[in-house]
């Protein structure tokens, strides 16, 4: 009596393969890093919500009925079982190739990692047929920016399960990013604040709306990135940027103490925006800018008049620099979903500065002054010009801590002002009364830098010691001298 054998051929195909150590070689393509998924649409998307990824694999073995192939997916999750998705895309056939050649795969199960088929028709030779799949990802599992999802193709024979198809490399099926970044095309402030129009202009300015009235000013500009360009984004809400500084200039808008939104386009000070609105904190330091669309954004700072002697609104604070909070986007699922709502904290800029405003006025700086016991000051400042201003000035200790001294005096024009009485008030306020130690100042007068000049000195015991300052730094024909 004669066997005969029903073993298929990629059964014995199989077999030669695992006893020389490999087997065929299945080649899957995917859509590749070209296609990229915004994870925020992933994260806020409904929880039966698919994206079609297509996969075809080119065979490189011949099949007969029966034979299983698994495509596994890593890095994202196909929709498990059969109750979420239309029927076609859990039990149509699969079909491959064209007559003679052809391969025809049944749907049999699916979970999150795993699509599992059977071959259900063959005919003539399936080596080298093309398969094509559109496989149902799970669009909440494409949430994680720098994931890159991909699929491997598996195939096994009937009788004994071995391996007789396998992928030597996956299919990739594109890749998951943020759909928000930092703004670009940043401009930031860096306006120069005009003693001689009693800081209430800028020496120099941008071209804006501002300027209607003969006033000036100084713009923060910046392009707000969405990136709709993605694969399921996101819907974009709002974006938030908090914007800190002093702006009490626009203080006086209206009757109300402290800043209101009233008082930023009332009044001699003025912000105003494109691109989005503003808001302002009673304190005058936290600009709120509110947009609803991605975009080109331009913060406005500045005057409505070119009077030196406004009526409404106070001086400009300089010199002083600026800083933005990290923005926050908010968003919802992505358009025709029933998704989430999520948001999103992204860096302004790698430093957050918003710029800064320097001053044409005076500025000096005293890089040693002692306390103590049997110590006192003498600091003047003389004032050369017709122009009275305030005088306010920074302190650093010798454990580098710095501490802001708001009223030091007031330097009237053509005269000389004692400044260390204001000085040694700040000093015990910042430090306490009775700190010992060496202390640096940077005193700011609000008169032309040009017509100023600090005289600066300490008594110790009876003796007076000259403290060389930048304004005074020329040749001492006589007494001690402390640099």
């Amino acid at each position: 009596m004669k066997l005969k054998s029903n073993i298929g051929y990629s059964a014995v195909a199989a077999a030669v393969a695992v006893a020389c150590g490999a087997a065929y070689a299945a080649v899957p393509t995917g859509a590749g890093v070209s296609t990229v998924f915004s994870a925020e649409g992933g994260a806020t998307a409904a929880a039966t919500s698919v994206v079609t990824s297509t996969v075809t694999v080119v065979l490189g073995s011949d099949y007969i009925a029966n034979d299983t192939v698994e495509l596994a997916v890593t890095g994202a999750s196909f929709v498990a079982g059969t109750s979420t998705v239309a029927t076609s895309a859990n039990n149509a056939a699969v079909t491959c190739g064209s007559s003679p050649n052809t391969l025809t795969l049944g749907f049999l199960s699916r979970s999150a990692t795993s699509a599992n088929y059977r071959v259900t028709g063959t005919g003539g030779s399936q080596n080298g047929l093309t398969c094509s799949f559109a496989l149902p990802i799970l669009a909440s599992s494409l949430a994680t920016a720098g994931t890159v999802p991909k699929v491997s193709w598996t195939a096994k024979t009937a009788q004994s399960g071995l391996v007789f198809d396998d992928a030597t490399k996956v299919a990739t099926l594109g890749s998951v990013k943020s759909q928000f970044a930092s703004p670009s095309s940043v401009g930031t402030l860096n306006g120069v604040v005009n003693v001689d129009s009693g800081r209430y202009q800028f020496t120099a300015h941008d071209t804006t709306s501002l300027l209607s009235t003969g006033g000036s000013s100084d713009t923060l500009t910046f392009t707000l990135a969405n990136d709709t360009t993605l694969t399921n984004p996101a819907v974009l809400t709002s974006v938030v940027a908090v914007i800190s500084g002093d702006f009490s200039f626009v203080d006086g808008g209206d009757t109300t103490a402290g800043c209101s939104v009233a008082d930023l386009s009332a009044g001699h000070g003025r912000i105003s925006a494109t691109g989005g609105t503003l808001s302002i904190n009673s304190a005058c330091s936290a600009l709120t800018f509110t947009a609803t669309t991605a975009g080109a954004s331009v913060i406005s700072f500045g005057t409505s008049s070119s009077s030196t002697t406004p009526t409404n609104g106070g001086i400009i604070t300089a010199p002083q620099s600026f800083t933005v909070a990290p923005l926050t986007y908010t968003y919802g699922g992505p358009s025709g979903t029933t998704g989430s709502t999520g948001s999103a904290s992204v860096a302004f800029s790698t430093t957050g500065s918003a710029g800064a405003w320097s001053l044409n006025g005076s500025i000096s700086k005293i890089s040693y002054m002692p306390y103590g016991t049997g110590i006192s000051r003498i600091v003047y400042i003389t004032n050369r010009s017709n122009q009275t201003g305030g005088v306010s000035a920074t302190a650093i200790n010798d454990a580098g801590v710095a501490c802001s001294i708001a009223n030091v005096g007031t330097s009237t024009k053509g005269s000389v002002t004692n400044l260390s009485t204001g000085l040694d008030a700040g000093v015990a306020a910042c430090y306490g009364a009775s700190y010992t130690g060496k202390v640096a100042f940077e005193i700011t007068a609000n008169i032309p830098g040009n017509k100023a000049e600090v005289y600066s000195a300490y008594n110790v015991n009876g003796n007076r010691v000259i403290v060389i300052n930048d304004t005074n730094g020329k040749t001492v024909t006589g007494g001690a001298t402390q640099n």
